[in-house]
């Protein structure tokens, strides 16, 4: 079963997959460097992201 996670990003629709919670965590960090620079994924970020992945 794969898994996935929306953006949390207020207004972007990215969605990030993985067949992991590290490949979507991963996915989470290049879709960060790309699409939000100026957002940092410090702990707080990370784990609210983690929240919100759900099984696909």
């Amino acid at each position: 079963m794969s898994q996935q996670v929306e953006c949390i990003v207020d207004g972007c629709h990215g969605i990030c997959e993985g067949e992991t919670e590290e490949e979507v965590l991963s996915e989470v960090e290049a879709h960060v460097q790309e699409a939000h620079p100026d957002l940092t994924l410090d702990e707080e970020t990370v784990s609210a992201v983690k929240a919100e992945i759900e099984t696909v």
